[in-house]
């Protein structure tokens, strides 16, 4: 009798290939799942400077608006003055402008805005910006009206000559609201100031003087308590200090930012900020 033996190799994976396989699974796991996080807070950052941009582009595009409008008038009739220079009596009556730098602590139904003077120098601007509208010029109310920054329909007025005007002052300030801070406006009436661009934390305003008092382009920009005729200034710069809805900010991100100032600043609540700038030179002036 014949006996054959057959060997047989048991074949498979050691215990150290087997924690070899396992280590790059869980990396390759680790680096996809990190990209992924990475590519969320890409997205995330970028739809919070999205909105910030925009938010900022309305609110300047609202204050632009109005601020080439302040202190136009249609001309009346010729007249002279002291000097016997020429000049225009307008539809206007002064002031057209009430500028403050901290904001306004008053606003009374027919007369203009009063300033604040609380030595806060982190308070926002506040300006009331007066001119005449028609139809034309503003959004037409139900009743066929001119109107308002809100709006609101406006009643005629007399003008010096006597015939009849519309005329809008409206009142732009910065306010809060709980956690929400907001760029507000109104215009004299029983209407308290609204908001219309969110998320807007700061306004300030700088008056543009000629560096010559009698002629010349090149200004020289001061705060309202600067100026001392308001006919001598020849065109505004407005800085709007804007920030993002929502935290959005990681413990790596940079959380520092220039501020209205020119000066930098940090953020402390994980929101994006930045400060935007605008200058409008003035094209109709009535004081």
């Amino acid at each position: 009798m014949v006996k054959i033996y057959c060997s047989q190799r048991s074949s498979g994976f050691s215990l150290l290939e087997l924690v070899v396989a396992t280590f790059m699974g869980l990396l390759i796991v680790a680096v996809l799942v990190d990209q992924r996080v990475v590519a969320g807070r890409s997205q995330v950052l970028r739809a919070a400077q999205s909105q910030l941009i925009e938010d900022a582009q309305i609110a300047i595009d609202l204050l632009r608006a109005d601020f080439m409008m302040l202190g136009y008038g249609r001309a009346l009739q010729a007249r002279s003055g002291s000097a016997g220079q020429a000049s225009w009596q307008t539809s206007i009556a002064a002031p057209a402008v009430v500028a403050c730098d901290e904001g306004f602590v008053s606003l009374p139904e027919e007369g203009p805005a009063t300033c604040a003077l609380s030595g806060n120098a982190s308070a926002s601007s506040a300006v009331e910006i007066g001119h005449e509208v028609d139809v034309f010029s503003t959004v037409v109310g139900g009743d066929k009206k001119p109107t308002d920054c809100l709006g609101n329909s406006l009643d005629s007025v007399d003008a010096p000559d006597g015939s009849k005007v519309h005329v809008a002052r409206n009142r732009w300030q910065v306010s809060q609201s709980g956690s929400r801070t907001e760029l507000r406006c109104a215009g004299r009436g029983k209407t308290g100031p609204q908001p219309l661009v969110a998320n807007v934390e700061r306004l300030r305003l700088w008056w543009g003087l000629p560096v010559d008092a009698q002629e010349g382009s090149a200004l020289r920009y001061v705060l309202a308590s600067q100026v001392s005729d308001f006919s001598q200034v020849r065109a505004v710069r407005f800085c709007l200090l804007v920030r993002s809805r929502e935290p959005v900010l990681g413990l790596d991100d940079a959380r520092s930012y220039i501020d209205c100032n020119g000066a930098p600043a940090t953020s402390t609540d994980a929101r994006l900020r930045r400060a935007f700038w605008s200058t409008v030179a003035f094209r109709n002036w009535a004081s």
